[in-house]
């Protein structure tokens, strides 16, 4: 089935209104086994030589924790708890910090360790933003065969945490949305991706 539903960001004029911040296609998000690829690919591409481990660091954890950019490079080494396997995110909004909680994922935890022991500092990307898109771009041509955003890594996170929970207040707290309303618009991405298994389940034999 072909993906052709728009996921839109929106934000607030000033005049009150929302207006469209950006416009992404489903169909530029990944699917998750496009994700697992890449995750992957990146490992034997660092493992052979190929890719940094920097890099390596960016792409899962784009991929593996539904943060966004900006989130990303605010985060310090002292945000990672490797006996619980929690990453403490801190989320700007407006003038007021807020922190939310996510996973680290147990593929990725040995490789961020072993990247904390290359920096200096607590900063850990010392990177801008542009330098994120690029490495975005980069890994993703290469492995995929096209060009993803970074934040298309984010919606293929939500996609997947709602598909395999159907737990939408949990996808909430893990993407750092404040309005239920703003994740419901994943709900129709995953129903429209199943519709083979509902038809098959309302079969009249």
């Amino acid at each position: 089935m072909k993906r052709f539903y728009t996921l839109q960001a929106d934000i607030v004029g000033k005049r009150g209104k929302r207006v469209p911040k950006q416009r992404l296609e489903l169909r530029d998000v990944p699917s998750w086994r496009e994700v697992e690829l890449l995750v992957s690919s990146m490992i034997k591409a660092y493992r052979q030589g190929e890719a940094p481990l920097r890099d390596l660091c960016v792409i899962g954890l784009l991929a593996t924790t539904g943060i966004r950019t900006s989130e990303l490079l605010l985060l310090k080494k002292t945000d990672f708890d490797f006996e619980t396997n929690i990453i403490t995110i801190t989320q700007l909004k407006k003038k007021d910090e807020f922190a939310r909680q996510t996973i680290l994922s147990q593929d990725l935890k040995a490789f961020v360790k072993e990247y904390f022991k290359q920096i200096q500092g607590e900063r850990v990307f010392d990177l801008s933003r542009r330098q994120v898109l690029n490495i975005t771009h980069r890994y993703t041509q290469r492995f995929l065969g096209r060009r993803i955003r970074s934040h298309a890594l984010r919606h293929a996170y939500a996609i997947r945490i709602l598909e395999k929970t159907r737990d939408i207040e949990l996808c909430r707290r893990l993407i750092g949305h404040s309005r239920l309303e703003t994740v419901k618009i994943y709900l129709d991405f995953t129903i429209s991706d199943r519709m083979k298994e509902v038809s098959d389940a309302i079969k009249i034999n």
